[in-house]
């Protein structure tokens, strides 16, 4: 009905091809989005929905063919050089990815999504301080962003730069007070390295928590602080928690269990007093770190032999 009252609105063909893919009809998709771009040959979501429809087919020639007709018509457009980045993504080409996001910003030094797709490329091919960098220019030209904070953050943490991750974790927070992997990720920061007060680490994983019931990760971190303050009982109540919903997880994705969950569960109970349950947990973490990572394997072994 809205495509009879407006046929030359490309909005109206990518929602009908967002709905044909819903539906499982690609070619239908295709056509949509083709009409759509018959339109206007530089409408982005239209070129991004039939890219991403060939990359999934591994047409990449023909997605090339079909963005470099755009960028023909169009050479100082930011958004179809970005576009052109993502192909070259799809082919695990980093060198020529980086060249078109390159050229987005040369167009539009302002274009955000440019910034954060060499971000997400630098972190692919472990290029952490690169990545930094970039999401860095992000936050500069967007202060108010509190996910670039939580990333950088997360990046900062990965190589064990642990107070400018703790300080960009408190700017996300500062931004977004609902910004939970933020929350979560310094309640652990806190927890862990003693790098905080463990009552305000208690109260950002309560948060944390409380938002999102489901993500075992969030209530490992309120047990792990819960341990950390002396709340045996608390600590293996939260850390029950993270292994069920965990396993539950890993079963419906066929995936593994985390180890350092049951460790965290078996230290707590040990705590709390019950060796037998503590024992059961630490020899489960240390059965399941032949098939996941699990960087507490020897603390693990030490903690068994106490036992």
């Amino acid at each position: 009905m809205a495509h009879d009252a407006a046929p030359n609105s490309t909005d109206i063909y990518v929602n009908l091809a967002t709905v044909a893919l819903a539906e499982n009809k690609v070619d239908e998709a295709l056509n949509f989005y083709q009409s759509a771009l018959a339109i206007d040959g530089a409408n982005f979501n239209s070129l991004r929905g039939l890219l991403t429809i060939y990359a999934a087919r591994k047409q990449t020639t023909e997605a090339h063919a079909r963005i470099d007709q755009s960028i023909a018509a169009q050479p100082n457009n930011a958004s179809l050089h970005f576009l052109k980045g993502q192909v070259y993504g799809f082919e695990r080409n980093a060198a020529a990815a980086e060249a078109e996001f390159r050229r987005a910003l040369e167009i539009d030094p302002n274009y955000l999504a440019a910034y954060s797709a060499l971000g997400a490329l630098f972190v692919n091919t472990n290029q952490q301080e690169r990545a930094i960098a970039e999401y860095t220019k992000i936050v500069e030209r967007r202060p108010d962003n509190a996910a670039t904070y939580t990333l950088i953050g997360m990046l900062e943490m990965n190589r064990q730069n642990l107070d400018a991750a703790i300080d960009n974790y408190r700017k996300a927070l500062a931004k977004d007070e609902n910004a939970v992997f933020a929350a979560n990720n310094l309640a652990w920061l806190y927890a862990e390295y003693g790098k905080g007060n463990l009552d305000e680490a208690a109260r950002l994983a309560q948060g944390a928590v409380q938002a999102n019931p489901g993500v075992p990760s969030f209530a490992d971190t309120l047990g792990w602080v819960y341990y950390k303050k002396g709340l045996y009982g608390a600590a293996a109540e939260q850390l029950k928690k993270a292994v069920t919903v965990d396993e539950e997880a890993a079963r419906r994705s066929q995936g593994q269990p985390s180890p350092t969950y049951h460790f965290h569960l078996g230290v707590a109970l040990a705590a709390k007093g019950d060796k037998a349950g503590a024992r059961k947990e630490i020899e489960s973490a240390l059965r399941l770190s032949g098939k996941a990572k699990f960087p507490e394997a020897d603390e693990a072994r030490k903690t068994l032999a106490t036992l």
